[in-house]
């Protein structure tokens, strides 16, 4: 106890910034622009591939699909987004309707190039190939920094009510926290004063 008698203001000059410190990196207002694969999968059809002359080269086709979601999660528009895949896929839509730049890259990479994302805007891109694979994604990125990717999985939907009383523990929980902070500080002030 005998050292924060002494050493009380340094320890309350070094609480200071650190706190302020983790306040800006979680609360700074910039874009994040994450990305997720929403489904995937392989259709096997029973229908004949054929040739020019209508003769059977393959009893069955098969058709990959893949559904990517790109989202900025920040409080500010993400700007020159770019989505770059391993070649250009067979298929591709992008809802909602957005327009887009195609680019090619040094070695044959397809390149959508999107001007912004807003704060909270999502896009969805859903690409289809019959007999033949899919393009890889690459990378994400944006004038701000690079995509994070983030993995999905399906949720059940959970009660308004039930968020809500959640929500509100949190608040309570977060209030307490600071509170106490509050009181440690001053007990350091008081103390050392």
């Amino acid at each position: 106890m005998n050292l924060l008698t002494l050493y009380g203001k340094e320890i309350f000059a070094l609480t200071v910034p650190v706190f302020t410190l983790i306040i800006n990196k979680f609360f700074k207002n910039s874009a994040k622009v994450c990305y997720g694969v929403l489904h995937q999968f392989t259709y096997l059809i029973n229908e004949p591939l054929r040739n020019a002359n209508n003769e059977v080269i393959c009893n069955t086709q098969i058709v990959h699909t893949y559904s990517y979601v790109f989202k900025n999660e920040g409080k500010e528009p993400a700007t020159n987004v770019e989505i770059i895949f391993n070649y250009s896929p067979m298929y591709l839509n992008i809802w909602p309707s957005r327009h887009y730049t195609v680019k090619e890259g040094a070695e044959g990479r397809y390149i959508m190039v999107m001007d912004y994302l807003a704060p909270q805007e999502f896009v969805r891109c859903e690409m289809m190939s019959i007999n033949k694979d899919l393009p890889e994604l690459l990378s994400v990125r944006c004038k701000e920094g690079l995509a994070k990717e983030i993995k999905m999985m399906p949720n059940k939907v959970l009660p308004p009510i039930y968020l809500r009383f959640v929500l509100l523990l949190i608040f309570l929980g977060s209030v307490t926290l600071i509170y106490l902070v509050i009181v440690v500080l001053q007990w350091l002030v008081l103390r050392t004063g």
